[in-house]
């Protein structure tokens, strides 16, 4: 697990991301016209996060660990994975989380989901499944990354390995997650 500074270089590449969705975004109605959560400093100057919550935007911010917002903007979407990628405009001053290899992840692991707020955004979770999952509005995974419990403020939140590696990105929560 990471400790003492390398718990606070994690967390400082966890961020919030907030939106503003075009008036005549075709999402408007379903995901309304602001939309916030979280995001990982994946490499300088860009931010992870949900591709729902930025998708249309016309206006992106991002507030790092230290409370200082700064403007970004949508730089795509990937259709395979439903992640979104905003390019910041200012720098953050924090640095970009190593990547894990998801593909290692099996049932029963214990990982963390990081939210954006430092210490009170992190719970602990456990792998409960492998499996696919559709998001038939958007993308289709094959081997999707089931966690349990349900945590707050997953939309974007960093799915963490033992090491503080970041291993996914949270979508949605799903009700039969745990499989019952």
């Amino acid at each position: 697990q990471a400790k003492g500074a390398d718990a606070s270089e994690t967390l400082s590449a966890i961020v919030r991301v907030r939106a503003k969705i075009a008036p005549d975004a075709r999402t408007l109605a379903t995901l309304g016209p602001l939309r916030e959560g979280s995001g990982v400093l994946v490499r300088e100057g860009f931010v992870a996060t949900i591709g729902y919550l930025v998708i249309e935007a016309e206006a992106v911010e991002v507030t790092g660990a230290d409370g200082r917002t700064v403007p970004a903007a949508y730089a795509g979407y990937d259709h395979a994975s439903g992640f979104g990628l905003v390019r910041l405009l200012a720098p953050l001053g924090a640095k970009p989380l190593a990547f894990g290899d998801s593909a290692e992840v099996a049932e029963n692991d214990p990982l963390l989901v990081a939210a954006y707020g430092g210490p009170a955004g992190v719970n602990f979770v456990r792998v409960v499944s492998r499996r696919p999952f559709s998001g038939s509005w958007e993308y289709l995974l094959d081997s999707a990354i089931w966690t349990y419990p349900a945590v707050p403020n997953w939309s974007g939140a960093a799915l963490l390995g033992p090491r503080g590696e970041l291993l996914g990105i949270g979508s949605l929560i799903v009700s039969d997650a745990a499989g019952i």
